[in-house]
């Protein structure tokens, strides 16, 4: 409890004045020579004894001296003599406090402060007192003032901590200011300077938080977090080879005492980069370990292996047997060790619905915009909306609004966007009151464990039936939940591999009413690009995560065994990864490498579309299929070749070409694969049979399942309002 405010003394006109003299013992107190301090105090009194500052230095030398009694008599003194000395109130609020008189203290801190309102040493003793009498919320505000006006006051480590709370509360300017003063007076504080960097992150402020990183790192090597951050910011961005050069820092910084997740980040980053091989071997050595350590994973961690880990997982291994032990292994832990510990969060019962009124739906996802999720959930939505107006949507992560999001919100009774950011994300909780609130019948998942917010709304089970759909595989939660699927994805005895009960769609598991595209020339398109008229075009659009080296040697086998055929590469990944790729399974099979080539991304799907113009056989990857790409491929009447496997998400374009009424193109091997490339490259009147095929699913008289959302809304409300019944 600091106590010793020195009084304010006036420049001396002689050595002998009370001035000087009282200037002389602060000097003498202050080196420690009490007893001198003691004398000249005296002499200034006997000259003076009105002089208040001189009582005030006196008391001071009693506290230091362990004499409470005499420097309490000493500043009441000085009061006496001079009410408005604002050190003499302070100084005896401190005595008090060290006696244990806290009212007493408290109010003597009040009266300096009114003499004296940028007191900041009084203001920080205040706190302590307001706090041990249990005053917390004024307590803070007092800390803070006196923050404001001494910062030094506090020190760096309490700055740093008042950072934290500021960001806790989503008070994001006042915990960078906090951080910032922080690393002022403690330039070494590493960890500052990684949490200013978050925020300059968050604001999209890239470089700038690139620059803290690299300081934060510079001064603590193994700061975990500030590599993450920056292994996430070079992946997310088209540096993928400064992502690998961080992410392998980080590894070998940090591996020994952070072995889950630099596997994690690895695995990511080499996935977004297209060296899909390198993360199978990371995944599998990290999948041999998961026995020993997820007996004491952080939260951070099983968090991390539930959400990222898995959703690693169908890109690199369709064995259905050992993904779904994998998964449950990791989900088990999951739900015990993050999400049993909300079961106050538990909604038992539920409102009856209205039937005048229809059914009411819930929407939960972070995509009505420009999304894959958005482009294939739309027209379903709208389709929807006709049936029941009751339909409600709740963004799960800050909104990335755009062009589409205003369409989403015109079909829907409320679109919903969440209040609360703590530590800068979506409250689970506020999003699922709200949705009990709404006294929603049937809520539907559109991102699952790509969302991770979406768990625990969905384990939370705010709504009488909950029912995951689209955005990825079942998130394996409660048998009570549901996961919305077609009989070409989950054939029978599928549900021998899930902990939600599977709901099959009776046509296919999506619908959309088709896609825009900028219109073009197929001649003038194939021009621009230097492909002659009698060339065939096969095109991949595998983005990194789905590129892998068996897809690459199976395509550049189609190129040989189809001489007047090229192969046109369109992704996000890294291009050097992708070419040097191509380049060595060309040069191992002795075909040009020239007739690969790499178009570059367009700043909308609209442009990208015309991509499809040029093409005569869409390739599809595998294991993981495509989704978008594949629906837009075939909306644009273009051929397609898919590999089926076991797992749901190697099924999906086998059930589009069923949802289509097309045969050709479904592969069971990758021989098999090539084999359909082949014959559809070659055979113009097979590849036209499928076009026209296409083109007749297309017409009003002849609609596919696969372009009738209306169709499939409707059997979507049916199943929904049985499900709802049968609870």
């Amino acid at each position: 409890m600091a106590s010793d405010f020195s009084s304010s003394s006036a420049d001396p006109n002689s050595n002998n004045s009370p001035e000087a003299l009282t200037l002389q013992a602060e000097i003498s107190y202050a080196q420690g020579n009490f007893a001198v301090a003691i004398a000249i105090c005296e002499r200034a009194i006997l000259l003076q004894p009105s002089w208040a500052p001189a009582y005030v230095t006196l008391g001071n030398v009693r506290q230091a001296q362990g004499m409470l009694d005499a420097a309490i008599r000493s500043y009441t003194q000085a009061i006496d003599l001079d009410p408005n000395l604002a050190p003499a109130h302070a100084n005896l609020g401190s005595m008090y406090y060290k006696q244990g008189l806290l009212e007493e203290a408290i109010t003597c801190y009040r009266q300096a402060l009114a003499l004296k309102p940028d007191f900041a040493a009084v203001y920080w003793n205040l706190a302590i007192a307001l706090r041990k009498q249990g005053n917390e919320q004024e307590a803070q505000i007092c800390e803070q003032k006196a923050v404001e006006y001494q910062p030094e006051l506090a020190g760096a480590n309490f700055l740093f901590n008042q950072g934290n709370k500021f960001a806790a509360q989503g008070k994001l300017d006042q915990a960078q200011k906090s951080w910032e003063t922080a690393i002022a007076l403690d330039p070494n504080l590493a960890e500052a300077y990684c949490q200013i960097g978050m925020i300059l992150r968050y604001r999209g402020e890239q470089k700038q938080a690139i620059s803290r990183f690299e300081k934060a790192l510079e001064l603590k090597p193994n700061l975990v977090p500030a590599h993450q951050h920056l292994c996430g910011i070079f992946r997310d961005s088209s540096n993928l080879a400064a992502a690998r050069q961080a992410v392998n820092r980080y590894r070998q910084l940090c591996s020994e005492t952070d072995p889950i997740m630099t596997a994690i980040y690895s695995i990511s980053t080499h996935q977004v980069s297209g060296l899909n091989q390198i993360a199978k071997d990371q995944f599998l050595q990290l999948e041999s370990q998961l026995d020993t350590l997820l007996n004491r994973t952080t939260e951070i961690e099983i968090r991390s292996l539930y959400s990222n880990f898995l959703f690693s997982l169908p890109y690199l291994r369709d064995n259905l047997t050992e993904n779904t032990g994998l998964i449950q292994k990791v989900s088990g832990r999951y739900i015990e060790q993050i999400l049993q510990a909300n079961r106050s969060f538990y909604f038992l019962e539920y409102s009856q619905p209205n039937p005048e009124k229809g059914l009411k739906i819930g929407i939960i996802s972070s995509h009505f915009n420009r999304h894959a999720v958005g482009w294939c959930s739309l027209d379903v939505i709208r389709a929807l909306s006709q049936i029941t107006p009751e339909i409600y949507l709740y963004f799960t992560d800050r909104p990335k609004i755009d062009d589409r999001t205003a369409l989403f919100q015109h079909i829907s009774r409320k679109l919903y966007e969440p209040k609360r950011y703590p530590n800068g994300l979506p409250d689970a909780r506020e999003i699922t009151e709200e949705i009990r609130q709404d006294e929603i019948d049937i809520l539907i998942d559109l991102d699952a464990i790509s969302m991770p917010i979406h768990t625990e709304i969905l384990y939370a089970q705010p709504a009488p039936v909950c029912l995951s759909w689209l955005g990825f595989d079942a998130p394996y939660l409660s048998e009570k939940n549901y996961f919305l699927c077609d009989r070409h994805t989950h054939p029978e005895g599928r549900e021998n591999y899930y902990t939600e009960k599977l709901v099959r769609m009776p046509d296919s598991f999506v619908a959309v009413s088709g896609f825009q595209r900028i219109v073009v020339n197929r001649e003038n398109l194939r021009r621009a690009y230097r492909i002659s008229s009698h060339q065939i075009v096969y095109l991949c659009v595998a983005p990194g995560r789905k590129f892998n080296r068996e897809l690459v040697e199976a395509q550049v086998a189609i190129l040989k065994r189809v001489p007047n055929s090229i192969l046109i590469h369109k992704a996000a990944g890294d291009q050097e990864v992708f070419k040097s790729a191509y380049q060595q399974a060309c040069e191992a099979a002795g075909v040009s490498f020239h007739r690969v080539k790499f178009i570059a991304r367009f700043p909308t799907e609209e442009e990208h579309r015309q991509v499809y113009a040029l093409a005569d056989v869409l390739l599809d990857s595998y294991p993981y299929n495509g989704g978008t790409h594949t629906l837009e491929a075939l909306w644009f009447d273009v051929p397609v070749v898919t590999r089926k496997g076991e797992q749901f998400l190697s099924r999906m374009g086998y059930s589009f070409l069923q949802g289509v009424g097309v045969e050709a193109g479904v592969a069971e091997s990758w021989e098999d694969y090539i084999d359909w490339a082949v014959k559809l490259g070659e055979d113009e009147g097979l590849r036209m049979s499928v076009k026209n095929k296409l083109i007749e699913a297309k017409t009003s008289g002849n609609l596919a399942s696969l372009w009738n959302p209306t169709l499939f809304a409707q059997n979507l409300y049916n199943i929904c309002a049985k499900l709802l019944s049968d609870r």
